[in-house]
Formats: C-alpha cells, sequence, structure tokens
C-alpha cells in the first residue's frame, strides 16, 4: 500500500474503523447455510440481474471475421498498430486483473442469486478470451506476430492497474463496500476508451464481424459494473463519498494514462482528448450509480457511443427495496419451518 493511500485513508480512520465492525451485521455477508441453495429466491433484483446476463449468452463462434479481413486492410499501419496493441491489452493485461478476482467476490457473498451472477461472468470471460484470440489469428496471423502480448504484462501502465487491485481489493485493509466501487469500476472504466476506438472505426462501415463481439463485450462490461451498484444498494452501511469518488477517479485517471502510453490512442485518428472525455463521462456516470455527485462533468464526446452501455442507466438505490422486503419476508418463513427434516426413506 503507497503512503498516499495510506495518508488518504487515515483521514477516515474512525468510520471506516465502525464501517468493518458493522460489516458482521451486512445482509449480504452474514454466513447463510443455504447459500448454494437456489429456491425460494430471496434477493429477486439481484436474481434479476443474473437472468438478464444469462439471456445474452453469446458463444465466440457468432464473431465471423470472414469479411473483416478485407476492412483490415483498409487501416493504416498506426490504426493497424492501434488495433494490435488493443488486442494485446485484452487478453494479457485484462487477464492479468480478472483471475481469482470474481472468485473472491463470489465467496464473500452468501446468497445464491448473486453467486450465479459471479459464476456467469467467469465462465463469459473465457468467451472475451476466444473472440479476442480469433481476431489476434484472424488479422495478425497467430499471436506470435503480435509482440506487444509479451511486453504489456510488465508495462508500468499495466502494473499501475494491479496496483490499483491490490489497494482497493486484495488488500485486508480494504471494506467490502469499498471492493464492490473498486471492481465496478474497473468493470465501467479499464479498456472503456479503446473500446470506443474500435466504435469508431465501426462506425465507418467497417467490420462486421469484430461488431458483434465488441458490442457483446462492451454491453456484458456495462451488466456487470451494475451488478456491483446494485449489492452496493443493499450495503446498510456505505463509505464515504469521498472514497468512493476517490476510488473512481484514481480508476479513471490511471485508465486515461494507459490509454496515451500504452495504446498509443493517438495512433487510431481519433485525439486523446476526446477519448479521456469519453472516459471521464463514463466515471461521471458511475459516481451517479452510486449516489455521488459528478467529478468531471463530462457530456459523452461519442454519439456512436449512444446506448452502447447500461451504466449510469439505473437508480439501484429505489430497486432495492422491494429486494429487502422480499428477503425479510422469506427469512420469517424459513425460520418458521426449520424443524423440516427428511425421513430416512426419503
Amino acid at each position: 500500500m503507497s503512503s498516499e493511500h495510506e495518508q488518504f485513508l487515515s483521514q477516515f480512520a474512525e468510520q471506516r474503523s465502525a464501517l468493518r465492525e458493522a460489516e458482521k451485521d451486512e445482509i449480504l455477508l452474514i454466513e447463510n447455510k443455504r447459500r448454494f441453495v437456489m429456491f425460494p429466491i430471496k434477493y429477486h433484483e439481484i436474481w434479476a440481474a443474473y437472468k438478464k446476463l444469462e439471456a445474452t449468452f453469446w458463444p465466440a463462434e457468432e464473431v465471423d471475421l470472414t469479411k473483416d479481413v478485407d476492412d483490415f486492410k483498409k487501416l493504416n499501419e498506426d490504426q493497424k498498430d492501434f488495433f494490435a496493441r488493443y488486442l494485446a491489452a485484452a487478453t494479457t493485461g485484462e487477464a492479468n486483473l480478472v483471475n481469482h478476482l470474481i472468485e473472491r467476490f463470489s465467496a464473500e457473498l452468501q446468497n445464491p442469486e448473486g453467486k450465479s451472477f459471479y459464476g456467469f461472468q467467469i465462465m463469459a470471460q473465457n468467451v472475451y478470451d476466444e473472440a479476442h484470440s480469433m481476431m489476434i489469428d484472424t488479422f495478425f496471423d497467430g499471436a506470435e506476430k503480435v509482440k506487444y502480448l509479451n511486453e504489456f504484462p510488465t508495462s508500468k501502465e499495466v502494473t499501475a492497474k494491479l496496483n490499483f487491485r491490490k489497494e482497493w481489493i486484495e488488500s485486508p485493509e480494504s471494506l467490502y463496500g469499498e471492493r464492490l466501487v473498486a471492481l465496478a469500476a474497473k468493470e465501467a472504466l479499464f479498456l472503456a476508451g479503446a473500446r470506443a476506438v474500435i466504435f469508431w472505426f465501426i462506425s465507418q462501415g467497417l467490420f462486421h464481424g469484430v461488431t458483434h463481439g465488441i458490442s457483446n463485450i462492451t454491453r456484458d462490461r456495462g451488466f456487470y459494473s451494475d451488478f456491483n451498484c446494485l449489492l452496493f444498494a443493499h450495503l446498510k452501511n456505505k463509505p464515504n463519498a469521498k472514497v468512493v469518488e476517490k476510488i473512481i477517479v484514481d480508476a479513471t485517471e490511471i485508465e486515461k494514462n494507459y490509454m496515451a502510453d500504452l495504446l498509443k490512442v493517438e495512433q487510431s485518428g481519433l485525439k486523446s482528448a476526446q477519448v479521456n472525455q469519453y472516459v471521464e463521462f463514463l466515471a461521471d456516470s458511475l459516481l451517479a450509480s452510486f449516489g455521488n455527485e459528478k467529478h468531471y462533468n463530462a457530456a459523452n464526446p461519442f454519439e456512436f457511443m449512444e446506448g452502447k452501455t447500461t451504466i449510469g442507466k439505473t437508480n439501484f438505490f429505489e430497486k432495492t427495496v422491494s429486494d429487502y422486503t422480499k428477503a425479510n419476508e422469506s427469512t420469517t418463513k424459513a425460520a418458521s419451518h426449520e424443524g423440516f427434516a427428511f425421513n430416512e426413506s426419503f
């Protein structure tokens, strides 16, 4: 943990200590002996989020790149290089951030509805890896032709993302609410600017096959971010709004540097300032999802990105009321049937 990080958190030491003590009473974290028993459903909004994600499942085989080869040839050399950098980031740097991360959140969460969502997300990551690998094979004739696959994992920009994960998610000092915010920020912001560049290529009538894959990945990332906002809204005791802002702003600034220095976004043909503004727009939308004020007051600079993600589109603090009511009702009913047992001949 960096000294700067420690210094920031020291301002909230007393409040965070109280929150840590209160975590044992959070309904999402209280040990549930039926956490692997699906029915009856207690958290209907969480279950609905899982079913919504499940309904959008797509296999990598749907990404038909046959006609995209000619489109790729229409890009100039700098744009091709950017595409290579994006694919390297998506298959190496992003993979380093995902490994074992979702498993931890799933292990902490004590309801089967949420575990189902996280389990599906883990499976879907394999589809993304396959789709990106297909693009590497199609456009670059195999992974060995993309030098960035070996260079990126040890770059300072990827290290900055790993440090963000260590400080806000993996640290034993992190609080559950803080971890939810950090995971939502990772899903909403990391590589969002790069995908916007790909959509800019698509808006020029290119890449029918890539369109399908990138559209699905962008949509899914929005679902993942929204899900952590939904869980956050279920918390009785939430982190200080300044801590929430710090997490999201940190992720935003890391991503802006990542885009400029590692992905060389200017090579794509889009201005770095525009891509930065788009990431800031998403950050403001995410802040609103957590009940915070906007930090950047940024407008969406890209008309072609309208409707591509669900981030910032839902008021989660209204949606959870029904979950609390139904969960409490189910808990009461379960308590009244505790004496039920299967007989030996069942």
